[in-house]
C-alpha cells in the first residue's frame, strides 16, 4: 500500500517543487529543478539508511542508474523508433549529443569514482589475505569517505557549469532546436483556425507548449505548504515500506536486493519513466535524454556520496563497495550508453524495429 501511495505522491511532490521554483528566479529556480527529479529516491534511501538498512541503499541507488541508463533509455528508443516508423516512415530519431557527451562524461568520471573502492578490495583480499576484515573495511569507508567528498565537488562544479557558466549551450541544446521543432508541429497538424488563435494566444502571454497553457501557477506559499506536507506525506510512507521490506522477505522469500534494486527505484520514478517514454513517442529525444542520462548522473554525483556522508555523520557504515558483479554491470551500462550516444552524433539514430 506504501508502495503505490509514494507513485502518486512522488508526481504532486515534482509539481510542488516546480512551482516553487517558477517563484525562486533563474538560479535558484535551475537548481531546484535539476534537484527535485530525484527527491523521492533521495527521502527513501535517507529513511533506508536511518533505518541500518545499508545493502537496501546501495542496491537502491544503482537500480535508479541501472534503470536510467537502460531501462528507460532502450524503452525510449524502442517506443520512439516505432512511433516514428509508423506515423513518419522514417527509420531515424533525431537528437543534439552536444550536451549529452558532456554529461555522459561526467557520469564516465563517477563511474570511476565508484569502482574504487570495489577494486582496492578486490586487490588487498587477493594479495593479503591475512589483513583482518575489520581492517580492510575500515579502509574501504575511508576510501568511500574521500570518495564522496571529491563527487559532491564535481557534483557543486557541474551544477554552475550548467546553471552558470555555460548555461546558454543548455538553452541551445534543449530550447532552439525543440521550438524549430514544435514549429512544424503546429503547421502540419494545425488548421488555420486553431494557428489564428494560437498567435493570438500567444500575443497575449499565454503559454502554448510545455506548461499550463493558460499561465497561471499557485502562490509561493501555497507552493511551500504544499510541498512540506507532500515531502512528509512521502517521508511516513517511505519508513512504513522500508520497515515493511524484513517481513517481506520471510514471509515470500524474496530477495532484499531485488526489491531494492528493481522496485524501489520505480517508487521515486515511476511517472517520470512514464513521461519520458511519452515524450521520446513524440520524437523529444533531447527531453528524452535529459531525463535519463540527467536523473543517472544526479544519482552518482550527488545522492549516492551524499548519502555516504550522512552515514558517516550518524555512524551507519554506508560505504561505496559494491559488490563485484554489480561494479561490471554499472561500468558496462555506462560505456555502452556512451557508445550509443557518440555513434548517433556521427550517423544518426536507426530504429529498427
Amino acid at each position: 500500500m506504501n508502495f503505490l501511495a509514494i507513485i502518486p505522491s512522488a508526481q504532486v511532490l515534482r509539481f510542488a517543487n516546480s512551482e516553487v521554483s517558477h517563484h525562486s528566479g533563474e538560479p535558484l529556480g535551475s537548481l531546484l529543478n535539476i534537484t527535485s527529479s530525484n527527491s523521492v529516491e533521495l527521502i527513501v534511501t535517507i529513511i533506508a539508511l536511518i533505518n541500518g538498512q545499508i545493502r537496501v541503499v546501495q542496491a537502491t541507488v544503482l537500480g535508479s542508474i541501472f534503470s536510467h541508463l537502460l531501462l528507460v533509455l532502450g524503452f525510449c528508443f524502442l517506443i520512439g523508433g516505432i512511433k516514428i516508423l509508423i506515423k513518419e516512415n522514417k527509420l531515424e530519431q533525431e537528437f543534439s549529443s552536444t550536451a549529452a557527451q558532456m554529461t555522459s562524461s561526467v557520469m564516465t568520471l563517477a563511474c570511476i569514482s565508484l569502482v574504487l573502492p570495489s577494486a582496492f578490495s578486490i586487490l588487498i583480499n587477493y594479495r593479503f589475505s591475512n589483513i583482518p576484515a575489520v581492517m580492510i573495511n575500515d579502509k574501504i569507508l575511508h576510501i568511500s569517505y574521500g570518495v564522496s567528498i571529491a563527487l559532491l565537488v564535481i557534483y557543486l562544479l557541474y551544477l554552475c557549469f550548467t546553471t552558470k557558466t555555460h548555461k546558454i549551450l543548455f538553452k541551445k541544446y534543449y530550447g532552439h532546436k525543440g521550438e524549430d521543432s514544435r514549429e512544424k508541429k503546429y503547421e502540419n497538424e494545425e488548421n488555420e483556425e486553431s494557428r489564428e488563435q494560437r498567435c493570438e494566444n500567444e500575443k497575449n502571454g499565454e503559454q502554448i507548449d510545455g506548461g499550463d497553457k493558460s499561465g497561471k501557477h499557485i502562490s509561493l506559499i501555497s507552493s511551500l505548504i504544499l510541498l512540506i506536507i507532500m515531502t512528509a506525506i512521502i517521508a511516513i510512507s517511505a519508513k512504513f515500506l522500508v520497515t515493511s521490506i524484513e517481513g517481506i522477505v520471510t514471509s515470500y522469500n524474496i530477495s532484499k536486493t531485488f526489491i531494492a534494486l528493481v522496485l524501489l527505484p520505480i517508487v521515486g520514478n515511476g511517472a517520470k519513466y512514464a513521461n519520458a517514454v511519452n515524450t521520446a513517442s513524440k520524437n523529444k529525444m533531447d527531453t528524452v535524454l535529459l531525463i535519463s542520462v540527467g536523473s543517472s548522473t544526479q544519482s552518482a554525483l550527488f545522492i549516492t556520496p551524499l548519502l555516504v556522508i550522512l552515514g558517516w555523520i550518524i555512524n551507519q557504515p554506508m560505504s561505496l563497495f559494491f559488490s563485484p558483479f554489480e561494479t561490471i554491470c554499472l561500468f558496462i551500462s555506462v560505456i555502452l550508453k556512451n557508445y550509443l550516444v557518440q555513434m548517433g552524433n556521427q550517423i544518426g539514430w536507426k530504429a529498427y524495429c
